[in-house]
């Protein structure tokens, strides 16, 4: 069943079959494929698990990237800049499974607390 999911161009289709090729040929040999019998429901355990994981990385390095991305005027907050402390791992659950990826830790030294923020990104639900 379908779920909310993005088109994806011509190129990337292109490269997740030149890959899924690879990664069938690691898994089953050089046959490419599971010994005759290997039932249906198998072969869908082991692509879910491939599929998973390449989200899992697919996300965590995406929204990770975004802390180099991140503008400067992200750490202003009601007209005080926040002094960048660094960046935290995240732990976060998703459909694929946990996924971790890096954040900006701030501080606003004049209010006294942390600051994390927001703007366009990962999850704020604008793109």
């Amino acid at each position: 069943m379908a779920k909310d999911r993005v088109e994806l161009s011509e190129r990337v289709q292109q490269r997740i079959a030149e890959c899924e090729a690879d990664v069938r040929a690691i898994l089953y040999g050089e046959a490419g494929c599971p010994v005759w019998g290997t039932s249906f429901a198998e072969i869908e355990r082991v692509a879910m698990s491939v599929g998973e994981e390449l989200s899992r990385r697919f996300m965590g390095a995406s929204a990770g990237g975004q802390v180099s991305e991140m503008p400067p005027d992200a750490l202003v907050c009601e007209g005080e800049e926040a002094q960048l402390l660094g960046t935290t791992a995240r732990p976060l659950e998703t459909e694929a499974g946990r996924v971790e990826y890096q954040t900006v830790q701030a501080y606003l030294p004049k209010s006294r607390r942390a600051f994390f923020p927001s703007g366009e990104g990962a999850g704020d639900g604008r793109r």
